[in-house]
């Protein structure tokens, strides 16, 4: 199942997990209760209590349980233009008013 990160909100439990990769600059905020999040790429696994959050530094396999249930939310960070698409705005723009004028 493909989930879509710009922000979500996913009740996990201890049976009930969250399996997802490709997430890398993703925040998952624990939103209520705990969990248990580990990477297939990253040594070491993550507690998060309520309230706490955490960036995603891993585009491998994560996986999250609830210890034992828990509300999570994952959202995506605004994606900064490149140099490359500034240049064709300001050229739409500019191109745009001339029309206008």
């Amino acid at each position: 199942m493909n989930i879509e990160l710009s922000n979500t909100i996913i009740q996990v439990t201890e049976t009930n997990k969250v399996s997802f990769s490709k997430a890398h600059n993703t925040r998952l905020e624990c939103l209520e209760g705990s969990i248990w999040l580990t990477f297939d790429d990253l040594d070491g696994d993550f507690l998060l209590t309520a309230g706490e959050h955490l960036l995603i530094n891993s585009n491998g396999l994560a996986l999250i349980s609830g210890l034992p249930s828990a509300k999570i939310r994952l959202t995506t960070p605004a994606i900064q233009p490149t140099a490359f698409s500034r240049l064709l705005s300001w050229i739409n723009d500019h191109f745009l008013n001339l029309i206008v004028a």
